[in-house]
């Protein structure tokens, strides 16, 4: 039973504590963790999941994750959602920005040393915070971060499960446009990968990579029924990500969960806006992962005419 309350926040605590000695999971280079769920497989077809609008400030760690875990917990209470995403960059406010500002200033070694301490690994303070919530609440939990590894930073998230271990990790493949010019350490991904859960297959994409059609038909293509978009930069001003992100869904037959500090959106596999929120709310939407209503997507796609995509 999931407490409540006062009890609810002691439990948290106390929970922290024990688990501070957690490791790190064994994820691979790949981005995927083997486990029980992808041993398993799809058990439900019925997932109710909740996109948070966290709004961060940029470098503050303690006080991102204390409105993250207040937000994240107020959603499953009120809810009973079984997964919650959370935007691009919530634990350390997505400060790459403040970094590139500096590149021509006397300020940008200072800044680049600023951004590789705030970065965080995966057997970092506040993953283990982000575990300890996840295994509370008993449920799937994704955290956006600036992640290090090793020497390198990457623009990451992760899937945590309900029993607090770390099962899957997609790190952002494209930057935007000014991006390319970035600190050497800050790193791009290099693959697609897809999680089990016990309500199907999970895909993940960070911002920009959803204005680009082939990672979602990448992650379409190897089983996704669901696509988990992390964001921080451009949302809705005058229509335009909505309706690019129905065409991302309706044309991979798979749900999209776009989540921005800003905008929160729930899309159904045949592009329909079900659900959405502003800046510091969240919405939930329960939905259908029945097997079934997959097959034949992709039935009349002809892949050996497709060479010239892979020319340029």
């Amino acid at each position: 039973m999931r407490p409540g309350g006062d009890e609810m926040r002691l439990f948290f605590v106390v929970t922290v504590v024990l688990n501070l000695g957690w490791a790190a999971a064994d994820v691979s280079a790949a981005g995927i963790v083997s486990g029980k769920y992808a041993a398993t497989g799809q058990t439900k077809t019925s997932l109710r999941v909740a996109s948070c609008s966290v709004v961060p400030d940029k470098w503050d760690k303690a006080a991102n994750w204390a409105r993250i875990e207040s937000l994240v917990i107020r959603a499953v209470e009120e809810t009973g959602a079984a997964m919650v995403v959370t935007p691009e960059g919530a634990l350390e406010g997505y400060v790459i920005n403040e970094v590139n500002a500096d590149r021509d200033t006397g300020r940008w070694e200072e800044s680049v040393k600023k951004l590789i301490a705030v970065a965080e690994p995966l057997d970092g303070p506040y993953l283990v915070r982000a575990r300890a919530l996840a295994d509370s609440l008993e449920i799937f939990l994704v955290l956006g971060f600036l992640e290090r590894r090793g020497e390198r930073l990457f623009n990451s998230v992760i899937l945590i499960d309900p029993d607090g271990d770390i099962i899957g990790r997609y790190s952002k493949t494209h930057f935007a446009q000014g991006y390319e010019i970035n600190p050497v350490c800050y790193t791009p991904g290099e693959n697609y990968p897809v999680f089990q859960t016990p309500f199907g297959k999970v895909g993940m994409l960070i911002c920009y990579d959803r204005q680009l059609p082939e990672p979602a038909r990448i992650l379409a293509l190897k089983g996704a029924q669901v696509l988990l978009v992390p964001s921080y930069g451009s949302y809705d001003l005058d229509g335009w990500n909505t309706r690019l992100l129905q065409t991302r869904a309706y044309e991979n037959g798979a749900y999209l969960v776009f989540c921005h500090p800003f905008q929160s959106l729930l899309i159904g596999r045949n592009g329909s806006l079900v659900s959405m929120a502003g800046p510091g709310e969240y919405t939930c939407y329960e939905i259908n992962t029945s097997p079934d209503r997959y097959e034949g997507r992709f039935a009349n796609r002809r892949p050996e005419t497709y060479g010239e995509l892979l020319e340029k």
